[in-house]
């Protein structure tokens, strides 16, 4: 009975193994987003350059509501440095929602998409820092918010290639685990 305990035991192991594993390898990667003032005060939201190439759509939305308040979709290829006025509409992309006049409310949060995956900034209550970029994480200079450029994670089938290779690896594994271990416990009554 010793050694069944101990297979069951290893068992579960396994699969909590596999399932953190599954678990870790589904956090796609999205890029930073940040914010600015611009020459006017008026704040630029900043997308790290990596990631500014798989942006698809930037909307504002309303913090409680969720409203959308602004928003602009991608419409061409042509490259993006990644900054743009809060409300306003860079090449390449082309308004959906306008801008209304008035400022945009403290607490909404600016949505940059890739069509898949989305990275978040929340408008401050206060004043931005010049010469720095303020992210949800805090106030960071120029140097380190570029530093860690990353691309968002790409979208369809092809994504999930890895994860399911791996996952299946797993479960090959456990299954031959389970295997051996029901062997050696036969073995052991018998």
């Amino acid at each position: 009975m010793a050694v069944v305990g101990i297979a069951l035991g290893a068992v579960v192991v396994a699969l909590m193994a596999l399932v953190l594993m599954v678990v870790g390898m589904s956090d796609p990667a999205v890029p930073w987003v940040g914010l600015t003032p611009g020459a006017d005060g008026a704040p630029n939201l900043v997308v790290q350059r990596e990631g500014a190439r798989g942006v698809t759509e930037v909307s504002l939305e309303a913090e409680t509501s969720f409203d959308v308040l602004w928003s602009v979709e991608r419409v061409s290829d042509e490259v993006w440095d990644g900054v743009i006025p809060v409300g306003g509409v860079p090449r390449g992309f082309e308004e959906r929602v306008p801008a209304g006049t008035e400022s945009f409310p403290a607490g909404s949060t600016i949505v940059v998409t890739n069509g898949c995956y989305g990275s978040y900034v929340t408008m401050p209550r206060g004043a931005l820092t010049p010469g720095a970029i303020t992210t949800d994480d805090g106030v960071l200079d120029v140097d380190e918010f570029s530093a860690d450029g990353s691309a968002f994670s790409s979208c369809g089938p092809d994504d999930l290639k890895t994860p399911l290779a791996i996952a299946g690896g797993g479960v090959v594994l456990l299954l031959g685990g389970i295997v051996l271990l029901v062997a050696t416990a036969r073995r052991r009554v018998t």
